[in-house]
């Protein structure tokens, strides 16, 4: 018995959903990260800030929590399915995401400035630095 062409690409979807599935829970095992979704992201040193750019189409601010301790900056947020529709072909991934970032120095908590703007979101951080006292 011979599977039908639209049965066979099917199939292969199929395959390719559960595959991208598979990889995603890898790279959330590996990374500590938690959720349904991981949004891929940028940090960036400025000297004294860090950049950190994550792409989050979909995601309205409301959704966003932002979370600073330490080294550690916490993005966590959700990308909510469209209501009353069934998807047909669905890759968009949505539902929780949570991403932790260890940086390698110190931040200022209470410190950071966040914007959202075209899905991507954009958090800048001041770097802690160390005070300098003075010596008589």
């Amino acid at each position: 018995m011979e599977l039908e062409r639209s049965d066979r690409w099917a199939a292969i979807e199929k395959l390719l959903e559960l595959k991208r599935r598979i990889e995603a829970l890898e790279a959330r095992l590996d990374s500590g990260n938690a959720g349904d979704w991981t949004p891929p992201l940028d940090v960036l040193d400025e000297g004294d800030t860090y950049r950190i750019l994550i792409d989050v189409p979909g995601v309205k601010p409301e959704d966003l929590e932002l979370a600073e301790e330490g080294r550690s900056i916490t993005i966590a947020g959700v990308r909510h399915h469209p209501e009353g529709s069934r998807p047909v072909v669905g890759e968009r991934p949505g539902g929780y995401f949570r991403r932790v970032l260890s940086l390698p120095e110190p931040i200022v908590e209470g410190e950071a400035q966040a914007s959202l703007k075209l899905g991507v979101l954009e958090v800048v951080v001041p770097k802690k630095r160390g005070r300098s006292v003075p010596v008589e």
